[in-house]
């Protein structure tokens, strides 16, 4: 059996992953490393056969699940110093093989 998370996940966050610091809403805050991507695309499946297919970009962050002390959860914050942004995830993804995807959006600071 492969371990993905020291095989895989853990090297290319080494080589890859920047500083985040990870609020969660239940709990303290606490660093940890994610690969970041400002502009990540997702298809989105048209609502009638013959529609124009739509696309969406969005900011997404790939985490190692062993970072956490619990799961990543919706409503969650995070700070990604290298771009001075608070975001809230959205949505959280797991991969299956001890990383997640967690899409988020950017929360406008006045």
């Amino acid at each position: 059996m492969i371990d993905w998370d020291q095989h895989l996940l853990a090297p290319l966050q080494e080589t890859f992953g920047e500083p985040v610091n990870y609020r969660p809403a239940s709990s303290a805050a606490f660093d940890i490393s994610g690969i970041f991507d400002r502009a990540y695309t997702q298809d989105v499946e048209p609502l009638d056969d013959g529609d124009p297919a739509i696309n969406t970009t969005q900011p997404v962050l790939g985490v190692r699940d062993s970072d956490f002390p619990k799961p990543p959860l919706q409503g969650d914050r995070l700070y990604i110093p290298r771009v001075a942004q608070l975001f809230v995830v959205k949505d959280v993804q797991p991969d299956s093989h001890g990383g997640s995807k967690l899409v988020l959006n950017r929360i406008r600071t006045a």
